[in-house]
């Protein structure tokens, strides 16, 4: 008997567990039901407590003000919403039946205004980066705050509020303002195109006089283009200290700007930052200093407009940037200079005669330019072996470098017709590359003095061993790039790449 009743007791208790996961289940169930029948809640932006009343059992009611879209309303809030907590600015949820019903904070994005005027009742007059003025209320987070003009907060158009006050940022920290140590002396191989720069910026700054006599203006702009690697940033820099050292000597100044660093996330922002750097550089120009304003990759600053890039580059960046250019208040003493990898991407307007107007590409070095690019690397006071000369050294190092067999083969590009065009360390090289491959052998030579314990000198194989490890690592890096891309960078198989293979998978 007593068997018998543990055996139903257990029963019971297995039936009993079977009840309770069933019970969670179906009260789980019950629960997605009811929230995919949950209509869909509004957002609504919060002005302001309309009222709270007090009925006869002691139950708070009260109202808020609130926008939803271009909507205004005054609705009811929810007995279980903490009515103190609900502030101005912040973004609320309105049910189906229009009852405010959760807070969820200050909205962190909306559109950038500047501060044109602060009223005495703490209303704030913004603007638009095209001078379009309007009246805001501050919302709770920034009331106390003590703001002034020219300060940037972020406004939610909707509802005419001042949610937040950013930090402030000032032009000096997007450019580098200094007068270049570079000569033209230091840069090899690229006398054809700072002759042509010297003709278009430094003769009508330093011989003024003559250039009024024949009814001659400078250039307002030059461009320098061509493979990255290849000294456009050099020459620029060479240029702002040939003027510097000009007539108005120590006065040369340049800014330098970097493309990129120009296009901010906050709408009208980066118009404004164009305006600065402009504005900055009549200041400096004004006593007659030679002003140069150099922008690096202005590609990626002023695409050509409908490409679809970027909707805000098309239609508000490069307007504004041919505005300075252009503008009723004159450049005098102002050179801009541009760097850019892809000519092709450059807005047409941008180029065309009376801005931008004098192009100049810096190309590739060809064997001859490479060699004298390496005698600013390899110098005669460098310890060499004896009876080894710099020059033999500079001679098999270029020899080597700009073959064309097996050993400095790199990859093979193939176009959108199935033509294959093969690629060898020829190339692709540049003065950047000529420079590290020296630099390669140099850090050879140190960590060998160190081990040795002895001067070693700079040698042939050394030289070799830096070339072979620059091939295998431009080799390695071109396998994962992106062929058409790359090849219009590199003005290689006519920009038209879709494919690119191994050196190895082209001789199977």
């Amino acid at each position: 008997m007593a068997a018998r009743n543990d055996q139903l007791a257990a029963k019971n208790h297995a039936l009993a567990e079977a009840l309770t996961r069933a019970g969670k289940e179906l009260g789980k169930a019950k629960a997605q039901l009811m929230q995919l029948a949950q209509p869909p809640l509004t957002f609504a932006t919060m002005i302001g407590i309309e009222g709270s009343t007090i009925d006869d059992r002691g139950v708070r009611h009260s109202s808020a003000e609130v926008i939803a879209g271009s909507r205004r309303m005054i609705v009811p809030v929810a007995a279980n919403v903490n009515v103190a907590r609900l502030a101005c600015g912040e973004t609320v949820t309105l049910n189906d039946s229009m009852v405010l019903v959760a807070q969820r904070g200050v909205e962190q994005i909306g559109m950038l205004r500047y501060i044109r005027e602060v009223l005495d009742d703490g209303r704030l007059i913004v603007a638009d980066a095209s001078g379009n003025a309007v009246a805001v209320r501050r919302s709770s987070r920034i009331a106390s705050m003590t703001v002034s003009a020219r300060d940037r907060v972020i406004v939610d158009t909707s509802s005419h509020i001042a949610l937040e006050v950013l930090p402030g940022e000032d032009v000096t920290d997007l450019v580098l303002e200094e007068t270049p140590d570079i000569t033209f002396e230091d840069i090899g191989g690229l006398e054809e195109q700072i002759g042509r720069i010297r003709d278009a910026v430094q003769l009508p700054f330093l011989h003024r006089s003559l250039f009024e006599r024949y009814g001659l203006k400078a250039p307002k702009g030059v461009l320098l283009y061509g493979p990255p690697g290849n000294g456009k940033t050099l020459i620029a820099k060479a240029v702002a200290h040939a003027l510097a050292q000009g007539k108005a000597a120590g006065s040369g100044v340049f800014l330098s700007v970097k493309g990129p660093e120009l296009l901010n996330k906050y709408v009208g922002e980066s118009e404004r930052l164009i305006r600065m750097i402009f504005r900055r550089a009549r200041e400096r120009a004004a006593s007659g200093r030679p002003v140069i304003v150099f922008i690096d990759e202005m590609d990626s600053l002023l695409r050509t407009r409908g490409t679809g890039v970027s909707s805000d580059v098309e239609t508000t960046i490069v307007p504004q940037f041919l505005a300075e250019l252009d503008g009723v208040d004159t450049l005098d003493n102002v050179m801009v200079i541009g760097a850019s990898n892809r000519i092709d991407m450059i807005d047409p307007a941008v180029l065309r005669p009376g801005r931008l107007d004098v192009k100049i590409r810096v190309e590739r070095p060809d064997r001859h330019q490479a060699e004298q690019i390496l005698h600013h690397y390899l110098t005669d006071d460098l310890p060499t072996q004896p009876g080894v000369d710099v020059d033999d050294l500079i001679e098999t190092m270029a020899g080597d470098i700009y073959a064309r067999d097996t050993h400095r083969h790199i990859a093979d590009l193939g176009d959108d017709r199935g033509r294959w065009t093969t690629l060898y360390l020829a190339d692709i090289v540049s003065g950047a590359m000529l420079k590290n491959i020296v630099d390669r052998a140099k850090t050879k030579a140190v960590k060998a003095t160190i081990e040795s314990e002895r001067n070693m000198a700079m040698t042939p194989e050394l030289l070799e061993q830096a070339i072979d490890d620059e091939y295998r690592e431009t080799t390695d890096a071109i396998l994962d790039v992106d062929p058409e891309q790359w090849s219009r960078i590199n003005n290689l198989a006519g920009g038209h790449a879709v494919r690119l293979r191994s050196a190895a998978e082209g001789r199977r």
